[in-house]
């Protein structure tokens, strides 16, 4: 600064009666000013190159984003039509659940119903085979049964009509 003055004093452009303390203040404030515009040039120039920078960004960003809502809604449509043949299939599953459970129930019934006919197959296999025996009793049995009930109608007997003709 003392070089501006020194050189503004030599060229005869300030005068020289003016108070040197007045003339520094101007010549500062001149010097400020200067760095003042050129710093907002600067800043300027800084910010117009950033807009451009952006605004390249921008246009290569601007078909990648159209193609990614495209992508965006062919998956939501896709994920749509999955979560629908998802419920189909969760239904179907719980129908063939249900379906297992019923079938379960009836081979249990089943089974039950194959052991009940085995065991009577099986009696009847041993009843057959002890049949004899158990037939020949049972025979005596209802034998002396009718025998003493004819013996009681004999005692009580009165001929019908049709056994004399």
């Amino acid at each position: 600064m003392e070089e501006v003055m020194n050189s503004e004093l030599k060229d005869g452009q300030i005068d020289p009666n003016v108070d040197l303390n007045k003339l520094r203040r101007r010549m500062s404030n001149r010097l400020s000013a200067q760095r003042a515009r050129m710093r907002k040039v600067e800043y300027t120039t800084k910010l117009e190159k950033e807009v451009k920078h952006l605004q390249d960004t921008i246009a290569l960003m601007r078909p990648i984003m159209e193609n990614a809502k495209d992508s965006k809604k062919k998956l939501q449509l896709e994920n749509k039509i999955l979560q629908q043949q998802l419920d189909c299939l969760s239904n179907k599953s719980n129908l063939r659940a249900v379906q297992t459970e019923e079938l379960k129930v009836e081979l249990k019934r089943l089974k039950e119903l194959a052991k009940t006919q085995e065991a009577e197959e099986h009696m009847e296999t041993e009843g057959q085979s002890s049949h004899s025996y158990d037939h020949d009793v049972s025979e005596l049995a209802a034998d002396i049964d009718v025998d003493q009930y004819l013996n009681l109608d004999n005692i009580n007997f009165s001929p019908s009509k049709n056994d004399n003709m």
